[in-house]
C-alpha cells in the first residue's frame, strides 16, 4: 500500500491581521506614553509647588496686617528662606503663617519685622531667630511682631508726651518771652536789621562773584579766539630759535678753525714778526669781538626759550589749535650746519 505524505503547505500572513497588529502596538505605545508625560507635568508641578527644600510652617499674631501679602518673602539676614502663606482676621488681631526652610533654626525668642522692600514699596518679613530652644509649634506673641510705624499708631504715641504738658509752666513761659520783647523792641529791631544787612551783604558779594566770573569768560573766549595767533607766534619764534642756534654753532666752529690756523702759524715766529703779523692782526682783534657774539647769541637762544615757556600756558587744553596743513607750506625750515642738528 503507498504511503501518502502529508503535503506542506505554505501560509501567508493574512495583510489585514498584519497591519490591525502594528495599530494595536501603536496604540499601546502611544496610551504609555501619554501616562509618562502626565506623570512627568504632576512631578514637575509638585516641586514647583512645594519646592525641592522640605520647609515647615510657623505661625505669628500681629495686632494689624502690616501691609504684607500672602506671597511676600520671608527672609533671614536678607536671604529668602520661604513665603507668606495666608492671613487670617480674628477679633482683636491678625494670624500670619509662614514658611521656613528646615535649615534654618528658630528658637522661642524668635522676632518678625515687617520691613519694606524697595522705596516705591512692597514688603517682606525680616526673622531675626534667638533663642535657645525650638520655636516648634508656638506662636509667635504680637509683642514679638513688629509693624510699619502708621499714622493711627503716631496720633496714639503722641497723647502721653502731650497730656505731660504743664500748661502753667507753658503759660509762663510764653508770658516771659512776650515781656522780654516788650521790654527790648530795639533788641529785636537790631536783630532783624543784621539779618537784613547780612542778605545785603551776600547779594553784594554775589553779584561780585557774578561779575568776576563774567569777566573770566571774556577772557577765555578772547584767548580761545586768539589761540591760531598764539600758535602762529610760537612757531615764528621756534624757527627764530633754530637760525639763532645755528648762527651759534656757525660762529662756534669759526673760532675753533681761527685757532688752528694760528696753532699752525705758531713755529713761523720770525716769518710772522717779519711779514704775517700784520695781515694776522685783525685776525687776532676779531676773536674777542666773535666771542662776545657767541655769547650774546647764547643769551639769546635762552631768551626765547623761557618766553616759549611762558606762551605754552595759554594755549587752549588738549594741545592747542588744530591747524589743517594740508595745503600749507613750512614756516620753519631747519638746515643742519656743522657741529649742530635740528
Amino acid at each position: 500500500m503507498p504511503q501518502v505524505i502529508p503535503s506542506r503547505r505554505r501560509t501567508r500572513r493574512d495583510p489585514d491581521r498584519t497591519a490591525a497588529g502594528e495599530s494595536a502596538r501603536d496604540l499601546r505605545w502611544g496610551i504609555a506614553g501619554l501616562c509618562a508625560a502626565i506623570v512627568l507635568v504632576i512631578a514637575i508641578s509638585a516641586v514647583y509647588i512645594c519646592g525641592t527644600s522640605p520647609e515647615r510652617t510657623c505661625t505669628a499674631e500681629m495686632t494689624q496686617a502690616g501691609a504684607v501679602r500672602p506671597g511676600d518673602d520671608v527672609r533671614i539676614a536678607g536671604i529668602p528662606v520661604g513665603k507668606v502663606k495666608s492671613l487670617t482676621l480674628l477679633a482683636d488681631r491678625v494670624r500670619m503663617e509662614f514658611t521656613v526652610s528646615e535649615r534654618a533654626f528658630l528658637g522661642d525668642r524668635t522676632t518678625l519685622d515687617i520691613r519694606m522692600l524697595t522705596v516705591v514699596g512692597g514688603y517682606y518679613v525680616a526673622v531675626e531667630p534667638a533663642g535657645d530652644k525650638p520655636l516648634g509649634s508656638a506662636v509667635i506673641p504680637p509683642e514679638r511682631v513688629i509693624v510699619p510705624y502708621n499714622l493711627t499708631q503716631a496720633f496714639q504715641d503722641a497723647i502721653q508726651p502731650v497730656q505731660r504738658i504743664d500748661g502753667d509752666v507753658l503759660r509762663q513761659d510764653l508770658a516771659a518771652v512776650g515781656q522780654s520783647i516788650g521790654a527790648n523792641p530795639d533788641s529785636v529791631r537790631a536783630a532783624v536789621g543784621a539779618a537784613g544787612d547780612l542778605v545785603g551783604v551776600l547779594d553784594k558779594q554775589n553779584a561780585a562773584i557774578s561779575r568776576t566770573l563774567s569777566l573770566a569768560d571774556e577772557y577765555l573766549n578772547a584767548l580761545n579766539q586768539n589761540a591760531d595767533v598764539l600758535a602762529r607766534l610760537l612757531t615764528t619764534l621756534g624757527t627764530l630759535e633754530t637760525i639763532v642756534q645755528n648762527n651759534k654753532v656757525q660762529v662756534a666752529q669759526a673760532l675753533r678753525d681761527l685757532a688752528a690756523v694760528l696753532r699752525d702759524l705758531t713755529p713761523l715766529g720770525r716769518a710772522w714778526d717779519e711779514s704775517l703779523k700784520q695781515r694776522a692782526q685783525p685776525l687776532a682783534d676779531a676773536i674777542p669781538k666773535l666771542s662776545e657774539l657767541g655769547g650774546r647769541l647764547g643769551a639769546l637762544v635762552d631768551s626765547l626759550r623761557g618766553f616759549e615757556q611762558r606762551l605754552l600756558p595759554l594755549l587752549p587744553a588738549g594741545g592747542g589749535v588744530s591747524i589743517d596743513q594740508s595745503a600749507a607750506t613750512l614756516a620753519a625750515v631747519c638746515v643742519p650746519v656743522p657741529g649742530g642738528g635740528c
